[in-house]
């Protein structure tokens, strides 16, 4: 057992021991009090020069880290040197690390670590401000006295802005836990420790780290190339992982977004992620101001519900709520519209609608190639891609190993040999050598919508609730861009359907003076070889 440190800090008791260092509980001898105290211990390896680096580093955070002060971040008392080593003194937290408790009672309900990641949040919010990244955020590093979380060892914390001491190529922190460019040696940011805390609450929610591999190297890899494994338990939670698990940092949720998102989920009420620079998704509309999805709605999947009952979200017969339009177009409040849907349409309803298409899409993954179209819709028509009769100059250029397809409205280049099939203004293609599991849809979906973006983020927020997306994971969701000369928004998750991992990209954008989307649906392991035909239907889709 070290001796007395500083002639003032005497060690107790081992508390842990980590790869920088060892934690005491410790007597200071001034103040009659118990603190922690650390020894830092550089990675192995180091030359003296490198050694000399890590110290001065270590003395030049632990001072910065004692700026600190939030009920959720251990307060550092003094740093101070024996025996040519640095020595942080630290305020003793008495509780059990979020580690040994995942470890000893195994996942935690997502409710309880929504509140837990809002403590967090708060505590990384306020060092961020002063300019201190904490850069080793994990749940051996998250102490949980009652009812908080608070943050602890800002030992290896990097001040934001300053010069990196050290250039040793040591991994400092821990690898199941390190945002993707840490992994590559870029300088870490806010943004990294926003990574390592939805890399925590993944492990508390889930029982276990999003990159669980054999060894250290399986999971650096998996860091750099794969995406984190996708979440079976975090129910309300999921939005939050989706939103800081990304390997970009530009595209991960900020502090405000993961606060709004933590709420929510601590509430019990998922809502979609939205990402930076983009406005929050706007929520539903109440129930009792939407109207049934097939009423009226060009491609709408009207439904007969059971005799003396009224399904959910729509206008009980002869009742009209103030704001709506009955058929007619007149509205209660005596301004005349045209058509109801139109009106009603942009948000709610036409989230159904957006998920009705993208589900008839996904039936892709478990057809045969005889039965690749869009199941229930009387009238259509199988052909191969040139083969639907159409005449004259397609007015799009085809690349090699594609042809033209002219469709309602549109000329588009598809894949040789996919199959067409055609019902109004929809069209699927699909890979008969695949079996038709992959394929392409156009749909006309509305004629008009006033935020494409919130629309998409609703549905977004259905597929997650849908037993139809089983195992439904956002790998990603943009909105405000540009293509056909207007604003667009896209969704990218992946699933499963009936055994079958699939993947999906919708876009939903003007076209042709109303709402449509495309959808690409493939097999999870085909998808890379899939997305340049959809790249290359979306770069030759024109209107006629």
């Amino acid at each position: 057992m070290p001796h007395v440190i500083a002639d003032r800090y005497e060690p107790v008791e081992l508390l842990g021991r980590g790869g920088m260092g060892a934690v005491w509980r410790a007597r200071d001898r001034v103040l009659d009090r118990e603190v922690a105290i650390k020894e830092v211990t550089p990675p192995a390896g180091l030359d003296d020069e490198q050694i000399g680096r890590v110290y001065t580093r270590t003395f030049r955070e632990a001072r910065s880290a004692a700026r600190l002060d939030h009920p959720g971040i251990v307060t550092v008392y003094d740093v101070v040197e024996e025996d040519g080593r640095p020595w942080i003194v630290m305020q003793l937290v008495r509780a059990r690390s979020l580690a040994a408790i995942i470890k000893e009672e195994g996942p935690l309900p997502p409710e309880r670590v929504a509140a837990l990641g809002l403590d967090l949040l708060d505590a990384l919010r306020t060092a961020h401000a002063a300019g201190v990244v904490h850069r080793d955020v994990k749940p051996g590093n998250v102490l949980l006295p009652p009812d908080r979380a608070v943050l602890t060892d800002f030992g290896i914390a990097t001040v934001a802005g300053d010069e990196t001491i050290t250039q040793t190529g040591a991994i400092i922190g821990s690898p199941a836990y390190l945002a993707p460019e840490q992994a590559r040696r870029q300088r870490a940011s806010p943004a990294s420790d926003l990574w390592s805390l939805g890399a925590t609450l993944y492990a508390a929610v889930e029982g276990r780290s999003p990159y669980q591999r054999p060894d250290v190297w399986g999971v650096m890899g998996a860091l750099l190339a794969d995406e984190p494994d996708p979440p079976r338990r975090a129910g309300a939670l999921a939005p939050v992982l989706h939103g800081l698990l990304r390997a970009e940092p530009g595209e991960r949720a900020g502090h405000d977004e993961a606060e709004r998102l933590l709420r929510r989920a601590a509430a019990g009420t998922p809502a979609p992620f939205a990402p930076p620079d983009s406005p929050a998704p706007v929520p539903p509309p109440p129930p009792h101001l939407t109207v049934d999805p097939g009423a009226g709605l060009p491609g709408g999947t009207p439904t007969s519900p059971p005799p003396g009952t009224v399904p959910p979200g729509t206008v009980p017969p002869g009742t009209v709520p103030p704001g709506t339009v009955p058929p007619g177009g007149v509205r209660t409040d005596g301004e005349r519209h045209g058509p109801r849907w139109a009106v009603i349409l942009p948000l709610g309803v036409f989230a159904v609608l957006l998920a009705a298409g993208v589900l008839s899409a996904a039936v892709f993954l478990t057809q045969s190639g005889e039965k690749n179209g869009r199941p229930g819709q009387a009238g259509s028509s199988a052909a191969t891609a040139s083969g639907n009769g159409s005449t004259g100059s397609p007015n799009v250029a085809v690349p090699a190993g594609y042809e033209p397809y002219r469709g309602p409205g549109f000329t588009v280049a598809v894949p040789k040999g996919w199959k067409a099939e055609a019902s109004g203004d929809d069209v699927t293609f699909s890979d008969p050598a695949q079996g038709g599991r992959r394929g392409i849809a156009i749909q006309r979906i509305a004629e008009n919508a006033a935020d494409l973006g919130g629309s998409m983020a609703d549905a977004a927020g259905r597929f997650e609730n849908d037993t139809s997306y089983r195992d439904y994971r956002q790998v990603d969701f943009r909105r405000g861009f540009d293509y056909q000369g207007g604003d667009a928004a896209e969704l990218e998750f992946t699933f499963t359907r009936e055994g079958v991992a699939g993947r999906c990209r919708a876009r939903v954008f003007r076209f042709n003076g109303a709402v449509y989307q495309t959808v690409l649906v493939t097999r999870a392991d085909s998808w890379g070889q899939t997305v340049p035909y959809y790249e290359t239907f979306l770069k030759t889709l024109r209107a006629e």
